[in-house]
């Protein structure tokens, strides 16, 4: 398929870039035939990078600004290769970040055709588009020329601030805040910068330095500049999240009164902080509350800001349960306080417009009402009666996303192919940015990223987020529902990247987007947002639990096939309740985009100790890189009444058992990278274990060689040393028929799909049984080498020899020396 992505910015090669990636690597199966790029400003960084000014600096960190999914350091290495560096409160000029994307799109453009992609890039306008007979895509050029391709991204940004007063007549008022100002600068001259927000700070900070005798005044509804980064990030606690988070979705429809005040009070509540987001309390005093902010910022105190920024995502949800009539009130009435508090300006900045308000260069007026021109001047009239003459007005008032101006949205609009949204940008799908027609109905082809999706998605010009949305938009082109080809990446590239994120428990684990597979998992998610809705569906069971009503859960984790099933049945027969993976059930829910149902567990007074196991694998990534503990301590469950075992098994026969059971259902090479990652992950989740003060025990399966010993000393170590009896090692009659009623598990009922009859055996006793590993050819075992999966496995045998106490002759006879000896 030939895929046309309308718009050359940040998003646009943001897109690009991940269409090469997956031809380069293949894992798009050869659906990428071709790639057409258009922009109309021929790729100047748009609005957004285009400046030359280096007093125009970026908002983000660079450590959040790659636009390489799964790659948060990309951006960083390619300023180190070119000798920049950007340390602490340190900001990069934004003419920098167009730079990186001139060189993503040249290395993508290559990365493409040296594929075998084709792909055309063109400086034009589209003007026009309509679909053929068969619906394929028909764009035309403002030299009209018609291109055709399969599926359309739209991505064209934002455009420049609306004229909100009417002047765009007027010579002497510049729409552009990021334009090079050309005006005289002689003493005597007064210039008016509408807005206070972060592009009014750059334009102060930009005309500061070029035009070095006239003055300044910001006009603003509030009067106030936006709060101020930290230098560091200031550790804050989770429970204002967790509890805003909760009152967004236990409600079908926010009203934005209510959430905003909400907000407020826990704020205040949580953290004793007073935050207002409507604007009431203004009157000018921009000075001395910069000076405030900048003190917090330099000494890492909590703010408004540290925690506005711990609920994007909350955010994000909230705003997509308005209606259109509260997404407009929040918008009129809440929008200017949140982004002063939420969009803060870097400390150099904040530190500039400091020292040119000290020197009487820079002021700031509240109230703002209305600008007239008047006599060749302007005349800024303010709430309390009073008003400003001015020569120049610059207009900062932030970003336009209004396209009822473009030629090829009016088009589609004519048409009926879309509706504009009153927010700004047109309708289209929330969760995968199909865009609508007049009617509400979602293309199956036409998608809109970034600026276009203003109004349905709350955020349309964050680079990280949009690089979250390109993904999913690209993989669901790539992956259209109720087709079963696979964007999951199974390269051995794509495992040593992903082995290497493992080993060093890199952030970007939890926020790339897993791609789904069509059959185990039908729904683009990251890990982060799987885990938080695992996490809310299991607080529901124990909402309103005190510490003291938690049982003793003994958490059992492992990749498949080590043994786990038979332990579980042994702790069920042993009189304690056991449970089947009841984390990752919910999580397979999940998946495929089910609700799941919160875990019944007994109160402490009823059962004082539980028994789980959670297994790593096998299908999806997403259930090799779950940390099995962490929806349950985040959704309350209390350290302290939480214990993790750590299981393992000789790596070859645990191999040969997910070939067996497995390859008929998933992709030999797919199988493979899921127990390389599931395996690696013991070091996230005994690390996230021990973080959080739980107590971490190791037992390895082949200490089942003597069974009765081996779990006499493991109940010891946990503390059930009352609970061992050798009747529940050695004697289980019909309860080892562990998929029947009559065994020691509770099986959770997870999705149909996830069902393998015969996977688990039946047993009279708790027993050691081997596996023959002949069936595995030597490319397999190398496997286990290449990623130090035998390593791992003799540092579990050392750990379980600690801490069972056994005793050097013992651990001799359980373990011997060979790891994986072909029988």
């Amino acid at each position: 398929m030939i895929i046309s992505i309308v718009g050359g910015g940040a998003t646009g090669i943001t897109v690009l870039r991940y269409l090469a990636e997956l031809a380069a690597s293949e894992r798009d199966h050869g659906a990428i035939s071709g790639i057409q790029l258009f922009d109309k400003a021929g790729f100047d960084g748009g609005i957004a990078y285009r400046t030359q000014s280096d007093r125009h600096l970026l908002n983000m960190k660079p450590s959040t600004m790659s636009i390489r999914p799964g790659d948060a350091d990309e951006f960083l290495r390619w300023l180190q290769a070119r000798g920049l560096s950007c340390h602490g409160s340190k900001h990069l000029p934004r003419m920098v970040y167009r730079d990186y994307l001139d060189a993503v799109r040249t290395a993508a453009i290559a990365q493409c055709r040296s594929a075998g992609v084709p792909v055309h890039i063109e400086q034009a306008e589209i003007v026009r588009m309509r679909f053929s007979p068969d619906r394929d895509v028909l764009l035309t050029t403002d030299r009209n020329i018609t291109h055709i391709s399969s599926a359309l991204i739209l991505c064209t940004g934002h455009n420049a601030p609306d004229d909100p007063y009417g002047l765009t007549a007027n010579p002497n008022y510049i729409r552009d805040p990021y334009a090079q100002f050309t005006f005289a600068d002689h003493d005597g001259v007064e210039v008016g910068i509408l807005g206070s927000g972060l592009s009014a700070v750059d334009t102060a900070a930009a005309l500061a330095k070029s035009h070095q005798a006239v003055r300044m005044t910001c006009f603003s509804r509030s009067g106030l500049f936006p709060t101020v980064q930290p230098v560091t990030m200031p550790a804050i606690t989770t429970d204002f999240r967790d509890t805003l988070h909760d009152h967004v979705t236990r409600r079908d429809q926010i009203e934005a009164d209510a959430f905003a005040a909400r907000l407020s009070e826990l704020l205040l509540e949580t953290t004793g902080i007073r935050c207002d987001l409507s604007c009431r309390n203004v009157g000018g005093g921009a000075l001395a509350d910069l000076e405030h902010n900048i003190a917090r910022a330099e000494a890492a105190e909590p703010s408004v800001y540290a925690y506005l920024v711990s609920v994007i995502d909350v955010m994000c949800e909230a705003w997509s349960r308005m209606s259109d009539a509260e997404k407009m009130r929040f918008m009129d009435v809440y929008n200017s306080g949140w982004l002063r508090k939420r969009s803060a300006m870097p400390l150099e900045n904040a530190i500039r417009i400091r020292d040119l308000m000290r020197s009487g260069r820079l002021s700031a007026r509240a109230r703002l009402r209305n600008v007239t021109a008047a006599g060749g001047r302007f005349r800024a009239i303010l709430g309390n009666g009073d008003h400003r003459d001015v020569d120049y007005v610059i207009d900062a008032t932030g970003p336009s996303y209004r396209l009822d101006t473009s030629p090829l949205y009016q088009d589609m609009q004519r048409q009926g192919l879309i509706a504009f949204d009153a927010l700004g940008g047109i309708r289209c799908g929330y969760d995968d940015s199909r865009v609508h027609d007049r009617h509400g109905t979602a293309h199956p082809n036409v998608y809109a990223v970034g600026g276009p999706t203003k109004g349905t998605h709350f955020y349309a010009a964050a680079v990280d987020i949009n690089l979250r949305r390109a993904q999913i938009v690209v993989d669901s082109i790539l992956n259209p529902k109720g087709q079963q080809m696979s964007t999951i990446t199974t390269s051995v590239e794509e495992t040593d990247r992903l082995a290497d994120l493992v080993r060093r428990d890199h952030p970007s684990l939890d926020t790339m987007v897993l791609a789904p597979d069509g059959k185990y998992q039908n729904r683009p998610a990251a890990l982060d947002e799987l885990m938080w809705e695992v996490r809310d569906c299991l607080a529901e069971a124990f909402r309103h639990w005190s510490p003291a009503d938690f049982p003793t859960l003994y958490c059992a984790w492992g990749r498949c096939r080590v043994g786990s099933t038979a332990l579980t049945n042994l702790f069920g027969v042993a009189g304690m309740p056991s449970y089947f993976q009841p984390v990752k059930v919910v999580l397979r829910h999940r998946l495929l985009g089910n609700a799941g149902e919160p875990w019944a567990v007994p109160h402490a007074s009823e059962q004082p100790h539980l028994f789980s196991k959670e297994m790593a694998g096998p299908y999806v990534l997403a259930e090799s890189l779950f940390l099995p503990l962490q929806p349950l301590l985040e959704a309350g469950w209390p350290a302290d009444k939480l214990h993790m075992i750590m299981l393992d098994r000789d790596p070859a026969s645990s191999l040969a058992s997910w070939l067996e059971k497995w390859s008929d259902r998933v992709p030999e090479d797919r199988l493979v990278q899921n127990y390389v990652i599931s395996s690696l992950n013991a070091l996230r989740v005994e690390s996230y274990a021990k973080r959080h003060g739980v107590p971490v025990t190791h037992y390895v399966y082949e200490a089942s060689k003597d069974a009765t010993g081996s779990v006499r000393k493991l109940f010891d170590r946990l503390g059930l040393g009352a609970r061992f009896t050798e009747g529940a090692v050695t004697d289980w009659k019909e309860r080892g028929q562990i998929e029947t009623k009559g065994s020691g598990v509770t099986f959770l009922s997870e999705p149909k799909v996830y069902t393998v009859v015969g996977l688990h055996g039946s047993d009279t006793a708790y027993r050691y049984r081997s596996r023959k590993t002949a069936s595995l050819s030597e490319a397999q075992l190398q496997v286990i080498g290449r990623y130090g999966i035998d390593d791992m496995y003799r540092a579990s045998v050392d750990a379980c020899i600690r801490d069972l106490s056994l005793d050097p002759a013992t651990a001799g006879r359980l373990f011997g020396d060979g790891l994986g000896t072909a029988a």
